[in-house]
């Protein structure tokens, strides 16, 4: 992966809820798809990303992105009609960095283990399963976004950490290209540790939370990986890096 000069990938995320409160319920929907192409030599990348909330409400997004001599990037990004450029850390931009986000997740502390080999888009692929604790899976669940709602609750980062401690383990499966030895695939299924979280924040919210559920009936992720070292050249739009830096 160290020596990966391009690749392409694709990212949903699939999130159901379910939410009672005083006699009524409501359900929530959202499916999130990601794609990204990615050159590093030198860094430049480039995310469409479709946020769809049901009944016809679809956010969509282009974002490119480029790396400067100190290392930190300058991200811009469109909504269709305005672009907008900002200067951020590199820490800020590995969601949009393919290579980073897989390798983020093959982690020896997770232990992996050989599962067999399965076909990924007509391909021989090793399947390794191994899961994700500790601090490790707060890592991963802020990264995924999974926890932005919670602040609505009044869930502080403390209360937080402690909740994060009773959740046990995160499942997490992993694909590798048996003959070019390539990530292909990870997925991940948030939705029962996401219910065990949730149980715990309304448990401590006491009389407050009376009456009130929270369901995760879905709450999932995957990503799949292809053309690695075969992207096709693409440069930041003129009308991007003319955008009024943000303030």
């Amino acid at each position: 992966m160290n020596e990966v000069t391009s690749m392409n990938a694709n990212m949903q995320v699939a999130m159901d809820m379910k939410i009672e409160a005083a006699g009524e319920s409501q359900t929530m929907s959202t499916m999130t798809s990601m794609d990204m192409s990615c050159l590093y030599d030198p860094i430049r990348l480039k995310a469409d990303a479709v946020i769809d909330a049901g009944d016809g409400n679809k956010l969509e997004t282009s974002i490119y992105a480029e790396m400067a001599e100190d290392g930190t990037y300058t991200l811009y990004s469109t909504n269709g009609t305005t672009w907008q450029s900002q200067t951020i850390d590199a820490a800020d931009i590995a969601q949009y960095d393919a290579a980073s986000n897989v390798t983020g997740y093959m982690q020896e502390s997770y232990n992996f283990q050989d599962a067999g080999t399965e076909q990924i888009d007509g391909k021989d692929a090793r399947k390794y399963t191994g899961s994700i604790t500790g601090d490790d899976m707060r890592q991963t669940l802020m990264s995924t976004g999974a926890l932005n709602s919670l602040s609505n609750l009044g869930v502080d980062s403390s209360q937080l950490d402690t909740l994060l401690k009773d959740l046990g383990e995160l499942p997490i499966t992993l694909w590798i290209d048996e003959a070019e030895m390539y990530p292909v695939k990870y997925e991940m299924d948030m939705t029962s540790m996401l219910n065990s979280l949730m149980s715990g924040i309304i448990s401590s919210m006491g009389d407050d939370a009376t009456g009130l559920t929270f369901e995760y009936t879905k709450a999932t992720m995957e990503m799949t990986c292809s053309d690695y070292n075969a992207v096709s050249e693409f440069s930041i739009p003129d009308e991007a890096k003319a955008a009024t830096p943000a303030a």
